[in-house]
């Protein structure tokens, strides 16, 4: 097992970041803010993204780099 994904296909903060761009810090603020992205916990309290979550937040980064809000992009 990768420590970048998990036995069940799912990607920690920092390997999201590296492969979106949005830095880990803009993940965590948009969950609190918005409740997205809304990724699995392990036990520890880790968040695991899904292949969806990756995806959606790739397009709200798209969004948001022509101009729009980031509270639009995520509920778009």
């Amino acid at each position: 097992m990768s420590s970048a994904v998990s036995a069940h296909g799912r990607y920690r903060i920092q390997t999201v970041a590296e492969l979106t761009g949005v830095p880990a810090s803009t993940l965590r603020a948009w969950e609190q803010r918005y409740g997205f992205p809304a990724p699995e916990r392990t036990a520890s309290a880790y968040r695991l993204y899904s292949d969806g979550d990756v995806a959606r937040i790739a397009r709200v980064r798209s969004l948001c780099d022509g101009g729009m809000a980031a509270a639009e992009a995520v509920a778009a």
